[in-house]
């Protein structure tokens, strides 16, 4: 079979030699899709709690991913878009392996008043220290500018 013929038996191995470029595209889904809809409006974070089990999910999930029990519309909720570093590591190189011009700072951050956590960059002149226990706050691109994406987070810095 060559590459122009259609694969009409599913059973029949294909097999592929050299190089072949693949694009990879996510889609948010439907909870996500609600979230960054959400954050695009709002300076607020969008969470979701389990009817059955009380697990608040940031982000948030349509089911619950521990007892299997569907999280109904009623039970999203607004949450503020903050939180303290539960681990943090400091960037130095790119993922080229290029050093970076100034040193990145990612953490992971329990979001207040949720189960959850969302990771971040975090912008603060203390370089050489761990973060954890930090209280932080999310900073947003102005409203006119979010493009309902990740990016709309810009960092997240101390208060």
């Amino acid at each position: 079979m060559t590459f122009l013929e259609k694969q009409t038996d599913p059973t029949t191995p294909m097999h592929w030699n050299g190089d072949m470029q693949a694009d990879y595209f996510y889609s948010n889904g439907v909870a996500g899709d609600k979230f960054f809809k959400h954050l695009m409006k709002k300076d607020t974070f969008l969470a979701s709690e389990c009817p059955k089990c009380g697990v608040i999910f940031i982000p948030p999930r349509l089911y619950c991913e521990d007892c299997f029990c569907d999280i109904p519309d009623e039970n999203w909720m607004e949450v503020k878009s903050q939180g303290i570093i539960r681990a943090n590591t400091t960037a130095m190189i790119d993922a080229h392996g290029d050093p970076l011009e100034e040193p990145v700072i990612m953490a992971l951050i329990d979001i207040d008043e949720t189960d959850g956590a969302m990771l971040g960059r975090v912008k603060t002149e203390i370089l050489d220290m761990d973060l954890c226990g930090l209280t932080v706050k999310a900073v947003l691109r102005p409203k006119n500018e979010r493009e309902g994406t990740m990016k709309d987070i810009l960092y997240y810095e101390p208060y």
